[in-house]
């Protein structure tokens, strides 16, 4: 059978959804599967359908979101977002907030799993670890339980759900049409990006995201599709929701040169923040997880906390762009904002250690947003003539706060300008976002999303230059086959059995397979009495040693240290594979986005 060019591809519709879906599997088998000097074409095409749907997926879950928070807030039916901030709920809240955890802890638990937390990670790990692989449930579950969260005035943010929606979509539609791992994660890419552009109206930063955060790709076969799925999807959102910047702000600029020092001091104390924020975040969740309770009482009790503390600061509740507003437009309090810092913290923190599911970058914008407006308030009471108000120190703090915590430089930049369409910020903007992330990397090496990969073994770094072995794991390339001693092995069964693999060194093993010691086949040889054998006489400490969750590149760096060429890799001290030369000869072949 000839193959099927996508560019027929509308001419079939019909027949396809008629005969659906046979009539798709058969392109896919004929021209798909096999991805040639066609892939360009091909991914282009498949992204501008991936975009359309993130722009539909961006729009549905934004009106879900308004319609469950009109009926739980207040009391209404209706489709568009209210504040919640102005509900009508009064103590009730402190029912409707930990009901609302529950039932998506609920959701979550029973259905899918990885719909729990903030979104972004999971669409990272499947990238890196599933070849792009999300289950097509997750963008009703991701939907429902995110909506809910967001809806009951959880403290969390809507575009990493819809970064994980739109993600589970081009993976469907990749999966759909049995792609090739490596157009599978592009298509990945493609959701995300799409998500981005249609949620905040930011096309550029939509792709920028993508490359930054995602894909960690900047080639022109992952680029291209990238920037048509962005396209699309900004365009369907900007044809139902207008084109109107996510936040209105007065003009801003800087008033000295000397203003930019006030500015370095602003990026240094976001740096600093948002460290705090990220260990905050697991902190509590470690706090939670550790707790030996019913999973239902969890989100009961963070619900009535967040509850509590929204009583007194209803700011806190849902994604909190109305706060975020008023800063800017330099209609809030510097009691209000300085506490809003710490509160919204907790809030976020509680909310998501609880079961809630929602993102982490509109609490960040929250947080830079309050710091930021605290921070140039009393430089502006102090030096009034010099400096601009303090809603221009909330501006950049939105985007420094963001760079701290996510490591996305670019995108915190480039997604602040598009959001506010205001150029004459772009210098403390680009100043502050830049000390920021230097100052946060100094005080810790992982970003609010590695640092929940790192605690399931993934070795992460948001890096275009990434070292495939900084990121992958021993127990990716280790050999679990192992020629290994026992304590009460004979030494005539370890010459006849063991000496002829001809291994320069042989671990040794208890018998509960912990790791205890090693022996040279030097040593070995040299041992002729069997009488009163004991192999640890002759053993040495292990030296070469590493965990499976360390990365590649420790291991090698075990080698330089040790001169030993084989790497012992333990879990939780028993034994559990060795490395040798040729599996990092192995794994240096590999295609980065072939894995």
């Amino acid at each position: 059978m000839k193959p099927i060019d996508l560019l027929d591809l509308p001419k079939l519709t019909k027949t396809a959804f008629q005969e659906f879906p046979n009539s798709w599997k058969k392109i896919n088998k004929s021209y798909l599967q096999n991805l040639t000097s066609r892939e360009l074409i091909q991914l282009n095409f498949i992204a501008a359908i991936v975009g359309i749907g993130a722009g539909f997926a961006a729009i549905g879950f934004r009106a879900l979101i308004g319609f469950l928070q009109n009926i739980l807030l207040h009391d209404q039916f209706d489709y568009h977002l209210i504040s919640p901030v102005h509900h009508v709920r009064g103590y009730w809240i402190i029912i409707i907030l930990p009901l609302g955890l529950l039932l998506t802890t609920i959701i979550t638990r029973y259905l899918a799993r990885e719909a729990t937390g903030h979104g972004v990670p999971e669409v990272i790990e499947a990238v890196w670890t599933r070849s792009g692989r999300i289950r097509k449930r997750i963008v009703a579950v991701k939907a429902l339980a995110s909506g809910i969260t967001i809806a009951s005035g959880g403290s969390v943010g809507r575009e990493g759900p819809i970064v994980q929606i739109g993600s589970a979509f081009g993976s469907s539609i990749g999966q759909f049409l049995n792609l090739k791992p490596k157009a599978m994660k592009t298509l990945v890419g493609c959701g995300a990006a799409g998500a981005i552009a249609a949620t905040f109206n930011t096309p550029i930063a939509g792709v920028i995201f993508s490359i930054e955060i995602i894909v960690l790709e900047l080639k022109t076969k992952s680029f291209v599709p990238l920037v048509i799925s962005s396209v699309f999807a900004t365009v369907i959102s900007r044809y139902f929701l207008g084109n109107e910047p996510a936040f209105f702000v007065p003009e801003y600029f800087l008033k000295t040169p000397y203003e930019l020092a006030f500015y370095l001091a602003l990026g240094i104390l976001a740096g600093i923040v948002g460290v705090i924020v990220i260990k905050t975040l697991y902190g509590i969740e470690d706090v939670f997880n550790d707790w030996k309770a019913p999973f239902w009482i969890k989100p009961l009790l963070a619900g009535v906390c967040v509850a509590f503390i929204g009583l007194q600061f209803p700011q806190v509740f849902g994604v909190g762009y109305e706060a975020i507003g008023d800063v800017l437009q330099g209609n809030s309090e510097f009691v209000v904002m300085a506490s809003l810092v710490v509160l919204k913290i907790l809030a976020m923190s509680l909310t998501l250690a609880g079961g809630g599911s929602g993102g982490v970058f509109a609490p960040s914008l929250f947080i830079g947003a309050m710091l930021g407006g605290s921070f140039g308030y009393i430089v502006h009471e102090l030096f009034p003539y010099s400096t601009s108000s303090y809603g221009a120190y909330a501006l950049v703090g939105m985007a420094a706060l963001f760079s701290a915590t996510g490591r996305a430089t670019f995108t915190a930049i480039v997604i602040l300008f598009e959001m506010t369409l205001d150029y004459s910020i772009i210098l403390p903007l680009m100043f502050v976002c830049v000390a920021a992330d230097q100052v946060s990397w100094a005080l810790s090496k992982e970003s609010i999303y590695s640092l929940k990969l790192k605690r399931k073994g993934l070795n992460f770094r948001t890096d275009l230059s990434v070292n495939l072995m900084s990121i992958t794991p021993v127990k990716d390339i280790m050999t679990t086959e192992l020629d290994l001693i026992t304590q009460d092995m004979s030494l005539e069964h370890i010459k006849s059995h063991l000496l002829p693999q001809n291994h320069s060194t042989y671990p040794i093993v208890n018998q509960k397979n912990e790791l205890i010691g090693t022996i040279s086949k030097q040593n070995l040889e040299d041992i002729e009495s069997a009488e009163a054998f004991d192999i640890m006489t002759y053993a040495s400490q292990p030296k070469a040693v590493v965990d499976s969750c360390d990365s590649v590149a420790e291991a090698l760096s075990k080698i330089e240290k040790t001169r030993d060429p084989r790497i012992l890799v333990t879990e939780k001290k028993k034994l559990v594979g060795i490395i040798s030369p040729v599996d990092f000869i192995r794994l240096s072949s590999i295609d980065l986005h072939d894995k």
